[in-house]
């Protein structure tokens, strides 16, 4: 790497190497198609700061699909997200994420042809964290998504 040029992707792992991974959970997610729905996987972890403060990562996994219209409306719908979470603030996001939400930053490496997977990160920040994931996530996180994305997720397998 040439000197004085910044690896944004080796920083972010860097960053992410801290954070405890909590549990998993399947999701169903339909592109409008009026086709079956798109099935993967959830990946939910979390980083407490000394402070109580955090965040809580979602990671969605699922194959990029080789048909080109469910692959348009796979990224469509994160883009669509994308612009709501951009938009959401503490006052807005709270009412459907949960108390103390802040802001939430995406991640994606977006679709090229040939990727073996469709991955997006989403990190959700919050005033207070600490001893909070489980209710949160159940209570708050997913229902929130579920109200504002095309998906349904499954029961939460929980990593004790």
């Amino acid at each position: 790497m040439a000197e004085g040029v910044i690896d944004l992707i080796k920083q972010l792992r860097d960053l992410k190497a801290h954070e405890h991974l909590a549990g998993f959970a399947g999701f169903r997610l339909d592109l409008g198609l009026g086709g079956a729905p798109k099935d993967g996987v959830l990946k939910i972890a979390e980083f407490v700061r000394p402070d109580g403060s955090g965040y809580i990562t979602l990671t969605f996994q699922t194959d990029p699909d080789p048909e080109p219209d469910r692959r348009a409306a796979l990224a469509g719908v994160f883009d669509r997200f994308g612009r709501f979470a951009q938009a959401a603030d503490a006052t807005t996001g709270a009412g459907r994420f949960g108390q103390g939400f802040e802001y939430i930053m995406m991640a994606s490496q977006g679709l090229v042809d040939g990727d073996p997977w469709f991955v997006v990160d989403m990190d959700i920040y919050y005033k207070k964290l600490a001893g909070r994931l489980r209710a949160l996530v159940e209570e708050a996180v997913l229902p929130g998504l579920a109200g504002v994305m095309p998906v349904t997720f499954e029961p939460v397998n929980w990593w004790d």
